[in-house]
């Protein structure tokens, strides 16, 4: 009797573990096929920037711009392309999809003698993303999209103004930008990212406009004209324009506290403003349409041009938002 009890026992022990392996090997199937990480995604879009910051400086350093023109803007300046943004994008782009195979991965640029570009592996910068201080959760994968730019400010980068140029990631879950990176290839220690609910990058100097401030606009260097008409009307004399070039240049100069909104009054591409919206909204400010306080929709069968202009602020958004739809 005691030996068949104990032959149970072994028996219910062995069911038992074997239960449990079943299990981890499911959950383990799920979360390799289904799920990622969201600190996995942040470390490679951090990653996927930087390494489309190096293309751009070796571009510019070897001086083989090969600027090409993809028309005119709606503005009716050119809007060029070059290595830089091939490069660019070859590298960022091939690094995101190998990582991720199974994310939509968004780019402003198609992929152009991608071969003689090195593919990088994404995978070492995943490796101390647990001594991060924050939690870290799973999504669907079929929730995910990442847009990118591989060099924003393009026209600004052939005419060597390279305080503007930027390379950008944005992980937009269900069609909202949670987690943005910028980064700054010509300074050191400029990759800033922000991750919705999470925290961000310790780089950031947020300074927030004071009460009853003079308005300091900063817009387009290619529509900076037409602001100013607007925005006089709606603000008055006083009111400053800031002139500069690239979203990212410009968001990261709103939290900074050198303008107190920023302001584009025509159509602007998704893969511009995807990763600003995301740091903007992490560090407490708002991105809207310009016409509207709704939000931008960020997912991979939307439109990739917002036609109604953007606005962004760390403070006061609604009252920008009626001042320029009351002209």
């Amino acid at each position: 009797m005691y030996l068949g009890a104990n032959l149970r026992i072994r028996k219910l022990g062995l069911c038992v573990i074997g239960g449990l392996l079943i299990l981890v090997y499911l959950y383990s199937v799920r979360t390799s096929t289904n799920t990622i990480s969201m600190k996995t995604l942040l470390a490679g879009a951090i990653k996927a920037a930087e390494i489309g910051g190096l293309e751009i400086i070796d571009v510019h350093n070897n001086r083989r711009l090969n600027i090409e023109s993809k028309g005119k803007t709606n503005e009716g300046v050119n809007d060029p392309v070059t290595a830089a943004d091939y490069k660019s994008h070859c590298a960022m782009y091939n690094a995101l999809k190998a990582a991720f195979p199974k994310i939509t991965v968004i780019s402003e640029e198609k992929s152009k003698e991608c071969d003689k570009v090195n593919v990088f592996d994404l995978t070492d910068s995943f490796k101390n993303i647990d001594d991060w201080k924050f939690d870290d959760f799973f999504v669907n994968v079929n929730d995910v999209t990442i847009w990118i730019d591989p060099l924003d400010a393009t026209k600004e980068f052939t005419e060597n103004l390279l305080q503007y140029v930027t390379t950008m990631v944005c992980i937009s879950i269900k069609k909202e930008p949670i987690i943005g990176v910028i980064h700054k290839p010509f300074e050191s220690k400029s990759t800033y990212w922000a991750w919705v609910d999470h925290g961000s990058s310790d780089n950031f100097k947020i300074h927030l406009p004071e009460d009853n401030k003079v308005p300091v606009l900063i817009v387009s260097r290619s529509h900076a004209g037409t602001i100013q008409n607007a925005s006089r009307l709606a603000f008055g004399d006083n009111v400053q324009i800031i002139s500069a070039a690239g979203a990212g240049y410009k968001t990261l100069e709103v939290v900074a506290g050198n303008a107190t909104a920023y302001v584009h009054m025509t159509a602007i591409k998704k893969w511009d403003i995807c990763a600003c919206s995301a740091i903007i909204r992490t560090l407490g400010g708002r991105m809207t349409p310009l016409t509207s306080s709704g939000r931008i929709s960020f997912g991979a069968n939307d439109p990739t041009v917002l036609n109604s202009g953007v606005l962004a602020t760390m403070k006061d958004h609604n009252w920008y938002l009626d001042k320029f739809n009351n002209v």
